[in-house]
C-alpha cells in the first residue's frame, strides 16, 4: 500500500466531489425531525460503514436528506451520491484500496444503493475489508448488499439501522400526522399509528385520508394491503388535474418542472410537483440549493401503483400514451435522440418511431445505442420498412454494426436502388433522400474494406455526395445532420487510409472532428481520434499518434469504443510503447488488441497488429516465432497500401539482418522499390552492407538528404552514420551527426530505431562525451538512461547486427557469459559453477568431472546443489535444457 498526503490527496477528494451529482433531496416541508436517528447517524459516520437497511417507504431517503441539510448548514462536508448514477464512486473506491491511510473522512451518502452496479459493490467490500480506514461509507439500500458487515460490526467498525428503527415512535408519528391533518384528535392519531405500526409512508397516506375525509376506515374485510389502499384511497382525493400530471408523467425517472408541464399539457405541472414533494407524498424534489430548480423523482410505490392504474383504465393508458408523444418531440427538439426514440417506442405511433429512427438512427449507432435502435425497427409493422425504402439504410447499419452483414449487404443494395430511382426522378431532393444518400454511400465505404466494392468508385461516390459544389448535371450535394456526416467523413478517411490517399484522410477526420464536437457526440469524437492516430503513425509520428489514440480512448467515457475504433487506438498504443522502449505497456496492449475481431474488415489493422506481435517477439529473443509470425501478408481485399507493404519490408529487413540472412534482405528491399520505396530501399541497402565503411556511410549520406524519408528510418539511419563516424575517428563530424540523430529521435520519441546503435559502445560512449559538454541536447540524458538499460533477448537468442558484424573486434572471441536472467531474476555463476557447467554438458559423471576438474566429488556435489538452486531445477537434464536457453552454454 501507500500513503498519500499534501496537495495530491486533496485535488482526488476535490476530483471526486465534483463528479459526485450535486443535487440533492429537499427535505418536504411537512418533515419531523427525528433526532435519535440523526443521533446514531452522527455516531455511524465516525466508523468506515453505515447502513440504513428497509424497504421502500420507510423514509430513508428523507431522514438522510434531512441530515445531510443539517451537517452542511453546520459547515460540516458531505457528499451525496445517487446509486442510479454513481459517476466516479468505482475509480474512488479503488484509489481507497491502495491507501494505508484515509482518502477522505467526509461521510460519502449512497441513496438507492441497492441500484449501484456489482462491480462497484465488490470494489467497496474490498476496501472495506483491505483499507476500512480509507472511507465513511453511509448506504441506504432496500436489502442487504454482499459487505462484510458482520466482520466490520464484530470489530465495531459498522452500524446498521433497519425497518424497526426506522419505524416512527408514538411521539414522532403525532407530529407528522398532525404535519398533514392539523385538526386530527389523538384517538385518530393513536388509531392510525396502531394500523401503520409507524410506517413511514402510510402514516403520511392515511394523514392525508383522514384530512380529507376527516376519518380513516378500516375495513376489516378487505384484503388489500394497508398500503394499496391508502394510496388508492388518497389518490382519489387528489384533485383530476394532479391525477393527470401524475399518469403524464411517472415514467420519467428524473423529471423537470418544464418537461412535466410538456407532457401533461398542463401549465401548473411545476407547482403541482412542488406542492407533492413539500407534503412528502412520495415525490422528492432534488436541487443544489433552495433557489435552483430541481428534479423531481417519484418514490417506487407510487410509480407501482399508478401502473395498476394504467394497466386497468383505457382512459389513463391514452393519457400515457399522449404524453409519451409530446415527450417524444419536445427530446427531438432538444436534440436528445435516444430520449425521443424511448418515449416514441411508448407513444405507439409507428410513423414517429420511423421518423425518428431516419433522423436520427445513424447518431444512435454511433452512440452505442444497436439495442435501442433494433427494438425500434421490431415495433414497426410487418412489411413497414420495404414500404417506406427511405429506412433500408438505417436498418443496413444497424445490421452492419451487429455483426448481420449478409442482412446489412442486402440493404445496402436495396438502399443503393432506391437512391438510383430517387436521382431519376429528377425532383428536388428532399431530406429523407439526403439521408438514405449519405447512408447508402456509408455501406459502400465499408463494403469496399471487404473488398465487396471498389474502394476508389466508394471513395469518389462520397466526395460527390459531399462537394459543396455539385459537377455539371448532378444534384446538388446533401444536407446532412451532424452526427450523420461526421460518421460518412470518418468513414471516407478510413477508405481513404486503404487508398493509401493519406492526405485526403487527415483532411476529412479534421472536418469529422470538428462537426462531431460541434454536435457534442462523444463516441465521434473518439471515433474519429482513434483514425487519426492510425494515420499519424504510418507517417511515422508515433508520439502524435499515442496521443490522438489516448485522447480516443478518453473521450469515450465510461462507455467505451467500438471494438473496431478500440482496436485502433489499441494497436498505436502499443507500437509507441515499444518506440518508447516501454515493452510490458505495449505487451499489454497487443494483449488487448490481440482478442479483436478486425482482421476480416480492416486490413491496415491486422497488419499493425501482426506487425506488433512480431516486434514484440523479436524483442522476446523469439525470433523463429518471429519468422513465423511474418510469413505471409494479412489477409487483404485488393493490394497492400504502400505504407503497410514499406513497414512488413522493412520489419522484415529487420529480422533478416539479425539472422544473417542476405537473401531475404535482397528479397525485401526489391519489394521497397517496387512500391515506390526507393529512398527507403537505398537506406537499407546501405545499412545491411557495411563491409565497405565508406561506401555505406556516402550512401546513408545522399540518402538523409532526400525529402519525406520514412522518419523511424532515417532517424535509424542517423544513429547508424555517428556509430560509423566514431569509428572512423572524425570526432566532430560524430558529434555532429549525433546531434542530428537526437534532433530527429526527440520529437516522436522514437527510441526503439537506436536499440541497433545503442548496442555498440561507440555510441553510448560518443553520448556521454556529450552529455559533458558545454551544451548537451535536451533529450541526450533520457536516451543514455534508456539505451544503457536495454537489455535486447534477441541479442541473446543469437541476433546480430550489421554494426556488430562490423564491429572492429568482432572477430575476438567474446568473453564467457556467467549472467542470464531467469524467471525474471538475474543471476551469475561463478567460475567454477561454470566450469562445473560445461562438465556436465560433456556428458561427464560427477567422478569424471571431480577428475577433469582435480576436486573432490563431494565438491562437485555442493557446486551442483548452488548451480541447481540458481537455474531453478533439481536435475541434470534441466539444467542444461536451462543454461542453453538463457545462453550459459
Amino acid at each position: 500500500m501507500t500513503r498519500v498526503t499534501g496537495p495530491g490527496l486533496d485535488r482526488e477528494r476535490e476530483a471526486f466531489r465534483q463528479s459526485a451529482e450535486s443535487k440533492t433531496p429537499r427535505p418536504p416541508l411537512t418533515l419531523v425531525t427525528r433526532e435519535r436517528l440523526h443521533s446514531a447517524l452522527d455516531l455511524g459516520v465516525r466508523a468506515p460503514l453505515t447502513l440504513v437497511v428497509a424497504p421502500a417507504g420507510t423514509g430513508k431517503t428523507v431522514l438522510l436528506s434531512d441530515w445531510v441539510t443539517r451537517r452542511r448548514l453546520l459547515g460540516q462536508k458531505v457528499v451525496w451520491v445517487p446509486g442510479q448514477t454513481p459517476g466516479s464512486l468505482h475509480g474512488f473506491l479503488e484509489r481507497a484500496a491502495e491507501l494505508e491511510s484515509a482518502l477522505m473522512l467526509d461521510p460519502i451518502v449512497i441513496d438507492d444503493a441497492h441500484l449501484l452496479p456489482a462491480s462497484t459493490v465488490t470494489e467497496m467490500a474490498r476496501v472495506l475489508q483491505q483499507s476500512p480506514h480509507a472511507v465513511r461509507l453511509l448506504l441506504a439500500t432496500r436489502y442487504d448488499l454482499p459487505l462484510p458487515i458482520s466482520e466490520l460490526e464484530i470489530r465495531g467498525m459498522a452500524l446498521t439501522l433497519r425497518s424497526r428503527d426506522l419505524r416512527f415512535n408514538d411521539a414522532e408519528a403525532t407530529l407528522l400526522v398532525q404535519a398533514h391533518a392539523e385538526d386530527a384528535t389523538p384517538d385518530a392519531i393513536a388509531r392510525v399509528q396502531e394500523k401503520t405500526a409507524g410506517w413511514a409512508a402510510a402514516l403520511v397516506l392515511a394523514a392525508r385520508t383522514l384530512q380529507s375525509s376527516g376519518d380513516v376506515v378500516w375495513p376489516l374485510a378487505s384484503q388489500r394491503p394497508v398500503l394499496d389502499l391508502l394510496f388508492g384511497e388518497t389518490l382519489n382525493t387528489l384533485d383530476p388535474r394532479v391525477q393527470a400530471m401524475l399518469l403524464s408523467t411517472f415514467g420519467v425517472t428524473s423529471l423537470t418542472p418544464q418537461l412535466a408541464a410538456v407532457m401533461s399539457g398542463d401549465g401548473e405541472a411545476g407547482s403541482m410537483l412542488e406542492d407533492l414533494a413539500g407534503s412528502g407524498l412520495l415525490v422528492t424534489a432534488y436541487a443544489d440549493s433552495p433557489s435552483s430548480t430541481p428534479l423531481y423523482r417519484y418514490h417506487p410505490l407510487l410509480v407501482e401503483l399508478l401502473r395498476r392504474r394504467i394497466a386497468i383504465s383505457v382512459d389513463d393508458r391514452q393519457l400515457v400514451v399522449t404524453a409519451q408523444h409530446r415527450s417524444a418531440l419536445y427530446y427531438e427538439s432538444r436534440g436528445d435522440s435516444e430520449a425521443a426514440l424511448r418515449s416514441a417506442l411508448l407513444a405507439d405511433d409507428a410513423e414517429l418511431v420511423a421518423r425518428i429512427l431516419l433522423g436520427h438512427g445513424p447518431a444512435l449507432l454511433t452512440a452505442g445505442e444497436a439495442a435501442l435502435v433494433e427494438a425500434a425497427f421490431d415495433v414497426l409493422p410487418a412489411g413497414y420498412v420495404e414500404q417506406h425504402p427511405h429506412l433500408f439504410g438505417v436498418r443496413g447499419l444497424l445490421r452492419r454494426v451487429t455483426g448481420d452483414v449478409a442482412g446489412a449487404v442486402l440493404d445496402a443494395a436495396s438502399a443503393d436502388e432506391r437512391t438510383a430511382e430517387s436521382t431519376a426522378e429528377a425532383r428536388p431532393a428532399r431530406p429523407e433522400d439526403d439521408a438514405l444518400a449519405a447512408d447508402a454511400v456509408l455501406l459502400r465505404l465499408w463494403e469496399s474494406r471487404y473488398g465487396w466494392q471498389d474502394v476508389h468508385a466508394a471513395i469518389e461516390r462520397a466526395r460527390s455526395l459531399l462537394s459543396p459544389v455539385p459537377a455539371a448535371g448532378d444534384t446538388p450535394h446533401a444536407v446532412l445532420g451532424p452526427e450523420r456526416l461526421a460518421w460518412l467523413l470518418i468513414e471516407l478517411a478510413a477508405a481513404e487510409t486503404w487508398a493509401d490517399e493519406l492526405d485526403a484522410a487527415l483532411s476529412h477526420l479534421d472536418e469529422a472532428l470538428v462537426t462531431a464536437r460541434m454536435a457534442g457526440h462523444h463516441q465521434l469524437i473518439a471515433a474519429g481520434l482513434a483514425h487519426r492516430a492510425v494515420v499519424q503513425h504510418v507517417r511515422g509520428q508515433g508520439q502524435n499518434a499515442a496521443w490522438s489514440a489516448q485522447a480516443a480512448l478518453d473521450a469515450a467515457g465510461e462507455q467505451g469504443l467500438p471494438q473496431e475504433y478500440c482496436a485502433r487506438a489499441q494497436v498505436v498504443l502499443g507500437f509507441a510503447a515499444v518506440s518508447g522502449l516501454d515493452l510490458d505497456s505495449a505487451s499489454k496492449y497487443y494483449e488487448q488488441v490481440a482478442v479483436a475481431d478486425v482482421a476480416g474488415s480492416d486490413t491496415v489493422v491486422a497488419g499493425l497488429r501482426t506487425m506488433l506481435r512480431t516486434m514484440l517477439l523479436v524483442e522476446q529473443g523469439r525470433l523463429g516465432d518471429a519468422l513465423t509470425e511474418l510469413t505471409t501478408d494479412p489477409v487483404a481485399a485488393g493490394p497492400l497500401p504502400s505504407y503497410l507493404s514499406r513497414d512488413l519490408a522493412l520489419l522484415r529487413c529487420w529480422l533478416a539482418t539479425l539472422l544473417g540472412d542476405k537473401a531475404t534482405v535482397d528479397t525485401q528491399v526489391s519489394v521497397l522499390e517496387r512500391t515506390g520505396n526507393t529512398t527507403e530501399a537505398e537506406l537499407v541497402r546501405a545499412m545491411t552492407s557495411m563491409e565497405d565503411a565508406q561506401a555505406a556511410l556516402k550512401l546513408i549520406e545522399a540518402g538523409l538528404d532526400r525529402p519525406d524519408i520514412y522518419p523511424p528510418l532515417a532517424s535509424a539511419a542517423a544513429s547508424f552514420r555517428t556509430v560509423l563516424l566514431v569509428r572512423a575517428g572524425d570526432e566532430l563530424a560524430a558529434e555532429a551527426a549525433l546531434v542530428d540523430t537526437l534532433n530527429r529521435i526527440t520529437p516522436q520519441r522514437m527510441l526503439h530505431v537506436l536499440a541497433t546503435a545503442g548496442g555498440e559502445p561507440a555510441f553510448l560512449d560518443r553520448l556521454r562525451k556529450h552529455l559533458t559538454g558545454p551544451n548537451p541536447h535536451p533529450f541526450a540524458a533520457a536516451a543514455l538512461e534508456k539505451l544503457s538499460s536495454y537489455q535486447p533477448a534477441w541479442s541473446e537468442a543469437g541476433g546480430m547486427t550489421p554494426l556488430a558484424r562490423t564491429r572492429p573486434d568482432a572477430h575476438t572471441p567474446p568473453p564467457r557469459r556467467l549472467e542470464a536472467v531467469i524467471n525474471g531474476a538475474r543471476i551469475k555463476l561463478t567460475a567454477r559453477e561454470a566450469e562445473v557447467l560445461d562438465q556436465l554438458a560433456l556428458g561427464s559423471s560427477y567422478a569424471e568431472v571431480a577428475q577433469a576438474l582435480f576436486i573432490t566429488e563431494n565438491t562437485v556435489k555442493t557446486h551442483l546443489i548452488s548451480l541447481y538452486r540458481k537455474l531453478g531445477v533439481d536435475k541434470r537434464s534441466a539444467a542444461l535444457r536451462t543454461a542453453r536457453t538463457v545462453g550459459l552454454l
